[in-house]
């Protein structure tokens, strides 16, 4: 009878141990999937909030000057948009693109809570290059804010803008500096992906 028994209570016990572990391995991994979806959410924010400045970043202004033909003061009034600068249109795509595909990738990582190693490389990779596309926008949208700012006489022959449409250029500046917390939240999201994917190798 013991003999009997013995073979039938160490099958049951090792089948609950097998049981228990797969169920361990299974778990979601919330610890460590809680700060890339509360920097996705961030991202999202950032990004949706520094496209729409940017796009819609528009002043009317009105300048008193000389005719060049008649020599009498004149008024001239003039309007300038973002979307006359080619960096300002790349500055809006870029964080387009990144909103959306923060959109996506927070939808998957919290679908995903096995945390499946492979998904948490294709996101590394992903985050990486929207750094790579964020750093890229903001540095060539901040160059023309500089060059509104100050001028650009000696090469260009361009004149300074932002002392007649202050308000534009408050409106970019602010959308720049947006979009480079924005950019922070994903090195923070590449960092914390490697160190996932190094916790479960």
């Amino acid at each position: 009878m013991e003999s009997q028994f013995r073979p039938g209570f160490d099958v049951s016990q090792g089948a609950g141990d097998r049981a228990y572990n797969v169920g361990n391995v299974a778990a979601p991994p919330s610890s460590t999937q809680l700060p890339g979806i509360i920097l996705r959410i961030v991202a999202i924010v950032l990004t949706f909030i520094s496209a729409v400045v940017m796009g819609a970043a528009r002043q009317t202004t009105t300048v008193i000057g000389t005719d060049v033909n008649t020599g009498l003061l004149t008024s001239f009034t003039g309007t300038v948009k973002s979307t006359y600068s080619a960096a300002y249109v790349y500055f809006v795509v870029a964080n387009v693109v990144v909103f959306f595909y923060s959109v996506v990738s927070l939808v998957l990582s919290m679908v995903n809570k096995a945390g499946l190693a492979s998904m948490s490389l294709i996101f590394s990779i992903a985050d990486l290059l929207m750094v790579v596309l964020l750093f890229s926008s903001n540095g060539a949208a901040a160059a023309i804010s500089v060059v509104a700012e100050n001028g650009q006489q000696n090469l260009a022959g361009w004149d300074k803008i932002c002392n007649l449409v202050g308000g534009f250029c408050a409106r970019v500046n602010a959308a720049v500096v947006v979009s480079m917390l924005a950019s922070v939240a994903y090195v923070m999201l590449v960092v914390f992906g490697m160190a996932n994917l190094r916790r479960s190798q």
